[in-house]
C-alpha cells in the first residue's frame, strides 16, 4: 500500500460491502470478488504501523493506491482507522 510516500506491505483484510457511484453501500450479502471498475469498502492489514489520516481530516494523508508488481490494482480513500 502507497500511502503519501509510505510503501508498506499490505493484505487485504475483507470486502466489507460494495458501493455505488454515489458512493451508498449497496445492501445485499458481502462480496466475495470484485469486478473491474468495482468499488466497496475495504479493510488493509499492514505489516507495520503507518501516519495516515482520515480523507475527511486531510485529503494528502488520506488517499492510498495498492500497487504489485508496477501495476494500480487500486486506489481510494480512508474512511476510518482501525487499531
Amino acid at each position: 500500500a502507497y500511502c503519501h510516500a509510505a510503501s508498506v506491505p499490505a493484505v487485504l483484510a475483507s470486502l466489507v460491502c460494495r458501493i455505488d457511484r454515489q458512493g451508498r453501500r449497496v445492501n445485499g450479502p458481502r462480496p466475495r470478488v470484485l469486478l473491474p471498475g468495482g468499488a466497496a469498502v475495504v479493510q488493509l492489514q499492514l505489516s507495520r504501523a503507518v501516519c495516515v489520516e482520515l480523507y475527511a481530516a486531510c485529503r494528502p494523508m488520506g488517499r492510498v493506491v495498492l500497487r504489485e508488481g508496477g501495476k494500480t490494482l487500486a486506489a481510494g480513500t480512508i474512511t476510518a482507522v482501525l487499531a
